[in-house]
Order: C-alpha cells, then sequence, then structure tokens
C-alpha cells in the first residue's frame, strides 16, 4: 500500500488555516489572519479574499505568505498536534480559471454571495517550500514537487463523479460522514471531501487512484466497509 505525503494528507483535511502576510501598515511586521482555502488540482492552496481586506493590500504590495493549518483535534496540547506550513508566493487567479472559482464554491458555497457584492478576488499559493511538523521524529522540510500531486480527474471528470455519488449513491456520502445530510464536494488522487452542514470531512482512499476505474473500484469498497 502506498504511503501517503502527512503534510498533503492534513492540508487536505483541512479548511482554513492562519495567513501571514507582510504588512504595509506597519513596516513589515508579519500580519497574521484566518482564511479558508481549498486545493487546486495541482495541491495548491487557493484563497478568496477582498480587495479592502488587510491581508489583500498586503499581497499586492509583497505577494510573499505563508499559510499554517494546524490538526484539529480535542487535546488542547497544541504542541502535541501536527501542522504544516506553506511558504508560497501569492498570485492572482485569472478571472477566466472558472475550474479554481467552482471548485472553491463547491467547498464554500456561502462565499458565492461575495461574487458580485464584493468583488472578492481568488489567490493561489504558488508553493516555494513546505515545513511539516507531525509529532517527534516527523519534522521536515520539504520542496513543491515533493508536495504537489497533480489530480487524475479533469474538471469535467470530478464534476461527473460528484453528481453521480450524490445523486446515485447517496448512502454511501451519508455513510462516508456518520450518517445526517451529506454532499461529496470534491475528489482527488488520495481520497474526497464531504460537506455536512459547514463542517467538512476528509475520507481517505486506502490507496491512490489514477483512473475512473480505479476510482469506482475505491468507492465500490468503501461502500462495503462502511458500517
Amino acid at each position: 500500500m502506498e504511503k501517503q505525503n502527512p503534510a498533503r494528507s492534513l492540508i487536505l483535511s483541512g479548511s482554513f488555516g492562519v495567513l501571514s502576510t507582510i504588512s504595509v501598515d506597519l513596516g513589515g511586521y508579519p500580519f497574521g489572519s484566518v482564511t479558508p482555502y481549498c486545493m487546486d488540482r495541482m495541491c495548491r492552496p487557493i484563497i478568496y479574499i477582498s480587495p479592502i481586506a488587510q491581508h489583500t493590500k498586503n499581497i499586492v504590495a509583497d505577494s510573499r505568505v505563508s499559510l499554517t493549518i494546524i490538526e484539529r483535534t480535542e487535546s488542547d496540547d497544541v504542541q502535541a498536534q501536527g501542522r504544516v506550513t506553506c511558504i508560497a508566493n501569492a498570485s492572482e487567479v485569472a478571472a477566466a480559471d472558472l475550474d479554481v472559482r467552482e471548485r472553491y464554491f463547491r467547498y464554500f458555497p456561502s462565499s458565492r454571495q461575495y461574487e458580485h457584492t464584493h468583488a472578492f478576488e481568488f489567490f493561489r499559493l504558488e508553493l516555494v517550500r513546505v515545513r511539516f511538523i507531525g509529532g517527534f521524529g516527523q519534522i521536515f522540510w520539504m520542496g513543491p514537487e515533493e508536495f504537489m500531486m497533480a489530480n487524475p480527474f479533469s474538471s469535467m471528470e470530478e464534476a461527473r463523479i460528484i453528481q453521480h455519488m450524490n445523486q446515485d449513491h447517496p448512502d454511501v456520502v451519508r455513510r462516508s460522514l456518520g450518517g445526517g445530510a451529506a454532499e461529496m464536494v470534491g475528489i482527488d488522487a488520495e481520497g474526497f471531501d464531504v460537506l455536512g452542514g459547514d463542517r467538512k470531512v476528509r475520507i481517505a482512499f486506502a490507496s491512490p487512484v489514477k483512473n475512473l476505474e480505479e476510482a469506482r473500484r475505491a468507492f465500490v469498497d468503501l461502500a462495503r466497509r462502511l458500517p
């Protein structure tokens, strides 16, 4: 069984982090704020921010940023929790890139209202280095080429899978979340994401998939194992 990258697994399981930018108003001091994100088809973070926000003004002046995601657990011992920090350059996503736009809105449906009312803009974090801390003996840096993984599904294929699972196999989607209202919103080589209300849950495949047939088999296997 192919072992998944722990840093990538952590960031794929999250939905928000602390975005740190270089302050314009405070003479180059770091400025951190909580920011939602989703991942694009190369496993790079996408953020959706307002032109009037402080971190947007900072990014326009200096594109160097970091995004830190901390593992969510019930423990209060933050030092024992996994965390990953992406050092990156933020670049504005072209308006013609509808794939990023629609993927983000699937993950954050309520954000669609900002599209016309507040002129929010999409930015992609172009990775420079990634730092992972997962506990004792699990501390390392990695380059973008080690961290990133291409999504094997095109935007059209992903949309077809999502529609098929939500319409034809809603019981599997609900059971993967543990019951209740649920909707699949994204899939990649290593797993898929389900929304239950305002909570996102990451479901990892037993091993990475490379095409539609392997994805089909992974879902069949999952359906057999789910309670």
